[in-house]
């Protein structure tokens, strides 16, 4: 059983996490007037051969109704000039579908649409979900993918969004 925190302890824990510079992304799922997606901070690649990715998830996001059921989902990895995006599908209390309708998408080789202008882009099967704490980890292949590697990226470090170049 794990020990008993501390409010404290946790607060201290957001803080220093937060410190740590992340990357910006949006996970897509579903197709055509049911692809919804949501901002995530929290991903990474785990491995190059074969090319597999992880991403975590709230698991009491509105997301995940139509994520955990999916076989795939895609990973855009966000732009500098794209906080906006990351602002508004990352904005608690948004429902499910109709979040994508004002922002620009491409249909995906075999998996969800992406975000257009998006630095990478990376359709996933999910073959692996992994409950750990309050968040869910999907995890497998990355069966397609494209972007400008060269783009600057969108990144978050306490909470602001910025760019390193």
């Amino acid at each position: 059983m794990p020990p008993i925190l501390s409010s404290d302890f946790v607060d201290d824990y957001r803080r220093l996490s937060d410190s740590i510079a992340s990357g910006v992304a949006v996970v897509t799922v579903g197709e055509g007037s049911r692809l919804t997606g949501v901002t995530v901070d929290s991903f990474l690649d785990v491995s190059w051969d074969p090319p597999t990715m992880l991403v975590s998830v709230l698991t009491l996001s509105r997301i995940m109704d139509v994520l955990e059921p999916a076989p795939m989902f895609t990973l855009s990895v966000l732009n500098s000039d794209q906080e906006d995006i990351a602002a508004w599908l990352g904005a608690s209390g948004q429902p499910n579908y109709g979040l994508l309708n004002e922002i620009s998408t491409v249909e995906g080789e075999r998996g969800p649409a992406h975000i257009a202008g998006a630095c990478a882009f990376f359709e996933i099967e999910v073959v692996q979900r992994h409950v750990v704490a309050t968040h869910t980890l999907f995890s497998g292949p990355v069966v397609a993918q494209g972007g400008s590697p060269d783009t600057p990226s969108l990144v978050r470090r306490n909470r602001v969004y910025g760019t390193v170049r």
